[in-house]
């Protein structure tokens, strides 16, 4: 299950407006990359609304990722990667599928009961039962 942290986090990886200092990375839909480490904290860890969450400093914030199950990625000296498995590009796009779809039918089975409950109602002038609904 994915935190408040997650979320946050998602959406500043996510924003274009960011990528110069944190970004998605080319090589895998399950990592992002650190650019610039200055203005992560300066304009990103420092803001109230972010730091509150992610972390106030670079080593919250490490250590934040690793509680909340992110890998360090293994590249060269300076490259900030990290990895997390459920934790991904298209992360909204996967949730909106599955709302949908749950969505769909959940609406399929409301339909279905009010056909039986039409059905009902006009086979029998005796008063509904919810038994009868629910075969």
């Amino acid at each position: 299950m994915l935190s408040s942290f997650h979320v946050q986090l998602y959406k500043i990886v996510d924003d274009p407006s960011s990528d110069q200092i944190i970004s998605w990375s080319k090589s895998s839909p399950n990592t992002f990359v650190v650019w610039d480490l200055k203005k992560l904290r300066r304009d990103i860890l420092m803001k109230s609304s972010y730091g509150v969450l992610l972390g106030r400093n670079f080593t919250e914030f490490i250590a934040n990722l690793r509680s909340h199950g992110f890998r360090s990625v293994l590249k060269g000296f300076g490259e900030l990667e990290f990895e997390h498995d459920d934790f991904t590009r298209d992360f909204v796009t996967k949730k909106k599928k599955m709302v949908k779809a749950f969505s769909d039918k959940f609406d399929a089975q409301i339909k279905a009961i009010k056909c039986r409950f039409k059905s009902k109602k006009s086979s029998s002038s005796s008063s509904l039962i919810v038994e009868h609904l629910f075969p």
